[in-house]
């Protein structure tokens, strides 16, 4: 798995160009996302910042992940399944594999100018698309062989 790493001038300069008001739990919540591109969930966000950060909410979490994600930052990918959303960051698009046996999450890149949609009627303006494919994963189906 890759290694990122980001200076803090990075995550300030993301925030302010996307009008955010940088706070110390939003850019540390960012920063997780952008040098852990792991899918997690609220929780295992949450979990993984406590230890350095006690006064952090599983509210704020959840309440700065809908900002960044509003200002177009981060996506949210919905699994449909109980663990709940997973969140993303990315500077690039692409799609997602989602195992439906152990719910891990991997990134798909795609060329969308030879991918076939069906587009919306006329007048519809679209500004974004998110890509999923669910299926099992190469260790789930090596499991139930």
């Amino acid at each position: 798995m890759q290694t990122y790493i980001f200076t803090t001038q990075e995550i300030l300069d993301l925030l302010s160009d996307a009008g955010v008001k940088p706070s110390a739990q939003r850019m540390t919540i960012l920063r997780y996302l952008m040098e852990n591109r792991i899918h997690p969930t609220v929780d295992e966000i949450f979990k993984s910042l406590l230890p350095d950060n006690p006064t952090l909410s599983r509210t704020t979490v959840y309440n700065t992940l809908r900002l960044l994600e509003a200002s177009g930052i981060i996506r949210s990918i919905g699994t449909g399944g109980g663990d709940g959303t997973r969140w993303d960051y990315s500077d690039h698009d692409h799609g997602h594999f989602l195992c439906t046996s152990c719910g891990h999450v991997t990134d798909v890149d795609y060329d969308s100018a030879s991918t076939s949609f069906t587009l919306p009627p006329e007048g519809y303006t679209v500004h974004s698309a998110d890509v999923i494919f669910k299926g099992i994963c190469p260790e789930c189906s090596g499991a139930l062989k």
